[in-house]
């Protein structure tokens, strides 16, 4: 049913305090080798490296610095990666590591870059194996966790479904591990709703994202137009049985039409650094008319932000309307926040921009 899928395996799947879990890889790999010998693209987003690094360490599990986390990293990398080249040339089949962090997706020309790369290497028959590039990864420029990175990559690869296997079996109403009456969700469509009205606390030992950052990455997907669905990385075939079509866990389903790839770039890619509050009348002219965003429709903004960067769009109520990039900075719109056309000139004069954000600039979210 789907050909291009990304899939992205837990660290709890991969490794567990005695070292890499061999039957799980074993098995994993030889999912993927069949796949790919029934004609479909598979993209690898890995988990581990950290993990990997404090097995060969021989270290406890307690909170690290940053610095301590990237050296554990660098350590716990080429492991991991040993370890999948061992496993897929023993199948006769070529990885290649790929390490991100969000400088090279958020710029458009290096976004390019590594979607042709990404690109040339399934061309080739090659299994791209994505990670983190936790090595040199600062606050900043990290992408949050690999669920986010996920998202990214089956963005850029405009994959047809993105995998995220954990070690839970699915999207469920509250924490399954703290309340027996807890009911898994089979189908989820509108995910802004979900993400309200289930708690979504706790984050598997050993990771950095709960299930909140799974649904935030389904939420972003379902809007640009691709499904994802969370899974048990534990269940029998359970890829073979996704790609397939197969329900194995809770299915996200996508939203409308796929977004072009602008704005899946400015959707997935771009990390919001403010809010922009709206008044009704700017919010119809975005929803319902297809319009750019003018100051005159701004009533409040939040954060700190510079011209060229992302903004939430929302409406008094705090529901999300739109994101997209800013042609002034948080401190200018300010000063031009309601204001018209001619006032706006007096103000910013040569730095003047009709629209705050362009249309083509804008990802409403419908």
């Amino acid at each position: 049913m789907y050909n291009r899928i990304v899939v992205k395996i837990g660290t709890n799947l991969i490794a567990d305090e005695k070292g890499l879990r061999e039957t799980f890889l074993k098995d994993f790999v030889r999912q993927v080798v069949e796949l790919r010998k029934a004609g479909k693209e598979m993209i690898i987003v890995s988990s581990g490296a950290i993990g990997s690094g404090l097995i060969r360490m021989n270290m406890e599990k307690r909170q690290f610095t940053l610095q301590e986390k990237q050296a554990i990293a660098a350590i716990g990398q080429p492991v991991l990666m040993n370890r999948y080249k061992k496993l897929f040339t023993d199948n006769d089949v070529t990885v290649a590591q790929v390490l991100l962090n969000h400088d090279d997706v958020k710029d458009k020309s290096r976004n390019m870059n590594a979607r042709n790369t990404l690109l040339k290497l399934i061309e080739w028959g090659v299994v791209p194996i994505i990670n983190e590039n936790d090595t040199v990864a600062t606050e900043e420029i990290k992408f949050g966790d690999n669920d986010a990175l996920a998202g990214i990559v089956g963005s850029l690869v405009n994959a047809d479904l993105v995998a995220i296997l954990t070690s839970v079996d699915g999207v469920y109403d509250k924490n399954p591990g703290r309340y027996s009456s807890a009911k898994k969700i089979e189908v989820i469509e509108d995910v802004e709703a979900t993400i309200k009205e289930v708690q979504t606390d706790g984050v598997t030992s050993g990771g950095t994202g709960g299930m909140l950052s799974k649904l935030e990455t389904a939420r972003n997907l379902n809007h640009a137009g691709i499904p994802l669905i969370i899974a048990n990385g534990n269940l029998k075939n359970v890829l073979i049985r996704s790609a397939g079509g197969e329900n194995t866990g809770t299915l996200i389903l996508r939203k409308g039409h796929r977004a072009e790839s602008k704005k899946r770039w400015i959707l997935l890619t771009l990390k919001a650094k403010g809010n922009i509050i709206i008044d009704d009348g700017a919010k119809k002219a975005l929803l319902d008319s297809g319009k750019s965003l003018l100051a005159v429709g701004i009533a409040a903004v939040n954060g700190k932000f510079s011209l060229g960067d992302a903004v939430e769009i929302e409406d008094k109520a705090g529901t999300r309307i739109a994101k997209g990039v800013v042609n002034y900075s948080s401190e200018d719109v300010s000063l031009i926040k309601g204001r018209k056309k001619e006032e706006i000139k007096k103000i910013m004069k040569d730095n003047y921009y009709t629209e705050v954000i362009h249309r083509d600039n804008l990802f409403v979210y419908r």
